[in-house]
């Protein structure tokens, strides 16, 4: 739909000419805008070819003027390009310097005394007299001339001119500077006639043959065409090539008048070219999207009407909705008419073109027209805008409201619940145990104020180990759940929803969520991982990076050579395998009892004690082996092994709370030392012959307590320096003393993860419990095994179906390609496009820091989320023991997205595109 279609304007310009119309019809015609009448869908292509063949017959009666009447019409050689060009230049020449006397308002008194001998005496007479200016001026010869012409293909020297005129002025101005350039040769202003020639059918008469053609694949609608979409080209080019040359004449006369300036005023010319703009709005413009009601539309007469138009209607079987020929013949009898009646008025108020003027008839003509064609131009434009608009309206009204891309996926999911066997559920699931209160949800939400879950088609698959590495050294194996869901999206036009993974947890409850990607049929690579616990709500934005269908792919590497096509596919393939999107839930209570050598549920009522865990677990990474059950027993009661998990927690932690107080100690030490020290060298630098006991001793203590800024001080009142400065400097001991050394196995957990940053002090707590027995450590998977697990497969079975479904599980990797294949041989459209999912660098996180205070919303930015990432991995690594002990209690959602792509918005697709989304 042009972007300048004002509906209602339109509409209201109609029923204006619609009284004209009336008036030009028979008395029983009622013709009206064409959605005030009743009508097919058949009647729109029906008005479109009308109001398309009278624009185009209007056209020519106004080109006729110019000088293309039908016998250059039937020379014109409808095989070759035709161009209607528009050429024009100007001259100036200096004439001859005048000097002109302007006599000025103002005036003066002169008394002349005349002496006389005789008896009156001497006699005295007054004159008065002007005061004159001399001007210069110089007179400059400007001479114009112009003409329109035609030509075939790239034959310039053999155009035919239409219409040409030259003429002259005289300019004169008071500056000695040239008022125009000595020679100009305008730009060519040039229009294509080729399409409005192969309109025109020259046997046996001129007649317009504009029709679309329904049964073209290419034809959508009315409008959507290619037959309407070149008349509506010609009609932009053609208001374009009217408003250059309107524009020309326009600035010609402009600048002649306004840097005509001589000496004496001059009588103003009675006419100009902005008369013709007026003349030429109101001539009847016959192009109207008008139909007739009643059983009556297509009787005609039986005479037929004079035609005055240098084209004919050409006679088509019709649906009895828009106009007969007879009637459109007479509105465009009209048109001729009207328009006959404006030139003769521009020719009996511009003088003849003999004259030695710059603007006369010619002139004038040529500017009515380029004024009255732009009209003709709009009109269609408008009328065509309007047929589209109408399908618009009256969907909208079938309706009830104007529907948008919620609408539709409210539509879906109503019909996919009718249709489809399993029907596509919404993505939202709880994290629980079987039989428990879920500890918390994790869903994908729209990003918007609805926060809607989407919905996927949902499989659950075969359990398999899944194997995900925290670094080198460790992989996990995942045992729990395995679901595949499939997602399909919308997008029109260029508007993409945005979207958000969301994980939210329950007070006193925790999980850990990790996004990465799928890289193997029973592997997933982390990219982020964070723990949800106590009322955490975060927000993890999704963004949708389409990719181009394999139509478009295989387009685009047509024309590159062989290795250049490799290195494409083989680069597109990877992209497809990364398009799989894996989200895995770890619980982490189950793991606990697992790794504590609990029974199942042991830890569902030690909040406090589940809480002491992870905190030794992520800020310490105390070894697991010194917090578990230390017996061997299996008869042993719930009660006594939790008592004993306690008592071992309770040790680590005096153990931790110990050497806080030791260092503490050491460092307050260290900084009584450093004072002693300092007051030391103060006395000494002191002199003895200027010794005053108190104030030596009050400067030596504050230049003392200056110096320890070094150590970390800070600026208190003199009151109170000498308590503060202890208190400062053991802060600082304590911050530069090295710790202690740590046990061997506190250095493989810490050099496996990588933690530096957020760790603590961690005390050598396997030297001081003497009665923790070492568990008998499994053999880890080398790094030669990991790489092996992990190899990318470069040759895929060529039956890429049978490869998916393995013994071992399932290949989700191999999924896109088979998606690929399938929507490249039932998609004709290639709307369907493989998405890849990736998170956003900026999370959201909602957060309760204490019980007592509301949730505070904090943006996680890419060095908080490392630091969240990190401490995930530390908790998953002592959850695991290094990856020596199976995680049961997980679920991995694989996510695999494609979406479905329309050019416009969800109006433009149903009403532009014909399409049903």
């Amino acid at each position: 739909m042009s972007s300048s279609y004002e509906n209602l304007a339109f509409q209201r310009k109609v029923n204006d000419a619609l009284t004209a119309v009336e008036r030009i019809l028979a008395i029983e015609k009622k013709p009206l805008i064409a959605g005030e009448v009743e009508h097919t869908y058949g009647a729109k292509y029906e008005l479109v070819n009308s109001v398309s063949n009278v624009a185009i017959i209007a056209y020519m009666n106004a080109l006729e003027k110019i000088g293309l009447d039908a016998d250059v019409l039937k020379a014109i050689d409808d095989s070759t390009p035709t161009t209607l060009c528009f050429d024009a230049s100007t001259t100036c020449k200096f004439l001859e310097k005048k000097v002109v006397d302007v006599p000025m308002d103002r005036s003066y008194e002169q008394t002349v005394e005349t002496k006389s001998t005789g008896l009156l005496g001497n006699s005295k007479t007054k004159r008065v007299s002007k005061v004159v200016q001399h001007i210069e001026e110089w007179h400059y010869k400007v001479e114009t001339s112009w003409c329109v012409s035609i030509y075939s293909a790239a034959d310039v020297a053999q155009k035919r001119v239409l219409k040409s005129r030259a003429g002259s002025t005289t300019l004169i101005t008071q500056s000695k500077e040239m008022p125009l350039p000595e020679h100009k040769d305008h730009e060519p202003i040039e229009l294509s006639l080729t399409w409005l020639m192969q309109q025109i059918d020259k046997t046996p008469q001129l007649t317009s043959n504009f029709r679309v053609n329904v049964e073209e694949n290419k034809t959508k609608t009315p409008r959507r065409n290619e037959a309407a979409q070149n008349a509506i080209d010609f009609a932009d080019h053609l208001k374009g090539w009217c408003g250059s040359v309107s524009v020309f004449m326009s600035k010609l006369e402009l600048d002649i008048l306004h840097r005509h300036n001589p000496a004496k005023n001059e009588p103003k010319a009675k006419t100009s070219l902005r008369k013709t703009c007026n003349l030429g709005e109101k001539i009847f413009n016959p192009v109207l999207p008008i139909m007739e009601e009643g059983e009556d539309v297509q009787k005609a007469d039986g005479t037929e009407i004079e035609q005055k138009s240098v084209l004919r209607l050409q006679s088509s079987s019709s649906e009895g909705f828009v106009l007969s020929p007879n009637d459109i013949t007479k509105l465009l009898n009209e048109h001729v008419n009207s328009m006959a009646a404006a030139l003769a008025k521009v020719s009996a108020s511009f003088p003849p073109d003999a004259e030695d003027n710059i603007v006369a008839v010619s002139e004038a003509t040529l500017s009515l027209l380029t004024v009255h064609l732009p009209h003709l131009c709009n009109n269609f434009l408008d009328s065509m805008a309007y047929v589209e608009n109408m399908m618009e309206e009256q969907l909208t009204a079938a309706i009830g409201k104007r529907i948008t891309a919620d609408d539709l996926d409210t539509f879906v999911k109503f019909h996919n619940a009718r249709l489809l066997c399993q029907v596509p559920q919404p993505f939202s699931h709880a994290v629980r145990r079987p039989e428990h209160t879920p500890v918390g949800l994790v869903s994908i939400e729209s990003s918007d104020d609805e926060h809607k879950c989407i919905h996927t088609h949902t499989r659950v698959v075969a359990n398999s180990t899944l194997k995900m590495p925290l670094n080198a050294a460790t992989v996990l194996e995942l045992t729990g759940k395995q679901y595949l869901h499939g997602w399909l999206n919308h997008r029109f036009e260029r508007h993409h929803n945005d979207y958000q993974l969301v994980g939210r947890a329950r007070q006193f409850s925790a999980y850990i969520l990790v996004i990465g990607t799928m890289t193997g049929p029973n592997s997933i690579e982390p990219k982020d991982a964070i723990i949800v616990q106590n009322k955490d709500e975060v927000m993890i934005p999704l963004l949708l990076n389409e990719l181009p269908t394999a139509k478009e792919f295989k387009d685009a590497i047509k024309s590159l050579s062989p290795e250049q096509q490799s290195f494409a596919r083989a680069y597109r393939s990877m992209q497809l395998q990364s398009s799989v999107f894996g989200c895995v839930v770890i619980q982490i209570k189950p793991q606990l009892e697992a790794l504590l050598g609990l029974p199942q549920n042991a830890l569902d009522k030690e909040m406090k004690l589940t809480q002491h865990l992870m905190e030794l677990f992520t800020e310490y990474q105390v070894p697991s082996d010194l917090l578990s059950y230390s017996g061997r027993s299996e008869g042993v009661a719930l009660e006594d092994k939790l008592d004993n998990v306690r008592t071992n927690v309770k040790s680590v932690t005096d153990v931790i709370e110990g050497e806080k107080k030791k260092q503490m100690e050491m460092a307050k030490a260290k900084t009584d030392m450093a004072i002693e020290h300092q007051l030391q060298n103060k006395f000494a630098e002191c002199s003895y012959d200027s010794y005053e006991p108190q104030s030596m001793m009050m400067s030596c203590e504050e230049a003392c307590y200056d110096d320890s800024s070094d150590y970390g001080g800070s600026s208190l009142a003199s009151s109170r320096r000498s308590r503060a400065a202890p208190r400062m400097m053991a802060r600082v001991a304590m911050a530069s003393a090295a710790p202690p050394p740590m046990s061997t196995a506190a250095v493989g957990s810490r050099n496996m993860i990588g933690h530096r940053s957020l760790a603590k002090t961690v005390p050598t707590v396997a030297s001081y419990s003497a009665k923790v027995v070492d568990a008998p450590q499994q053999q880890q998977p080398t790094r030669t095994e990991v790489v092996t697990d992990f190899k990318c497969k470069t040759d895929l079975s060529s039956d890429i179906g049978t490869s998916i479904a393995k013994s071992d599980g399932v290949d989700f990797t191999l999924l896109p390609q088979l998606l690929d294949a399938a929507v490249e041989k039932t998609d004709e459209a290639s709307a369907l496009r493989s998405t890849i999912i990736k998170t956003g660098q900026s999370w959201l996180r909602n957060r309760q820091e204490n019980l007592l205070s509301g949730l505070k919303l904090k943006r996680l930015l890419a060095d908080e989320l490392k630091l969240e990432k990190i401490k995930a991995f530390d908790l998953l690594d002592a959850l695991s023991r290094s990856g020596s002990l199976a995680i049961e209690s997980s679920e991995l959602h694989v996510i695999v997205a494609v979406t479905h792509c329309f050019e416009k918005d969800i109006i433009g697709t149903i009403i532009q595109d014909n399409i049903n989304p």
